[in-house]
């Protein structure tokens, strides 16, 4: 007798017993769920509302209790670096590799600074230029520009 030839009894038997299988599976997470969200095995419907009231309003004490951190948190967050733009390049063609950089440095309303580095054989030289508003006052370089664009475009 093949594999294929099962009895239909034995076949009945394992499709009953895979659906109890199933049932208590289904039964038993049910059970856990219970347990996780109420705390207690025998509780009337009556405690359970009351038990979920409790919570709940420990809950709202709990989110008033952050309201304000996180508004503060806010607050902080808009002044503090969200967007970045940087470049490396290579401004002189007597030197090798891109050993300059540009980088851009943007608080949440485009305020912040762009740092130029040049890099020549005889030394490096540092720049800072204030942007206020997405703007600066100093005139950027062509690198720095592209920096400052990508830092505001990074985060909107």
């Amino acid at each position: 007798m093949s594999y294929l030839q099962i009895n239909p009894l034995i076949t009945l038997i394992i499709i009953l017993a895979l659906a109890v299988m199933t049932l208590a599976w289904f039964t038993f997470g049910l059970y856990r769920k219970w347990n996780a969200v109420f705390g207690q095995r025998d509780m009337n419907s009556q405690d359970a509302l009351s038990n979920i009231i409790a919570r709940l309003i420990k809950a709202e004490e709990n989110l008033s209790l952050l309201k304000p951190r996180i508004s503060a948190l806010e607050e902080v967050g808009k002044v503090a670096i969200q967007k970045v733009g940087f470049l490396r390049f290579n401004p002189f063609e007597h030197t090798g590799g891109d050993q300059s950089f540009a980088v851009a440095l943007l608080d949440h309303d485009n305020n912040g600074v762009v740092i130029s580095s040049l890099y020549t054989r005889e030394g490096v030289r540092i720049y800072a230029k204030k942007i206020e508003g997405g703007i600066s006052k100093n005139q950027l370089s062509d690198e720095e520009r592209t920096v400052l664009a990508e830092a505001m475009q990074s985060m909107t």
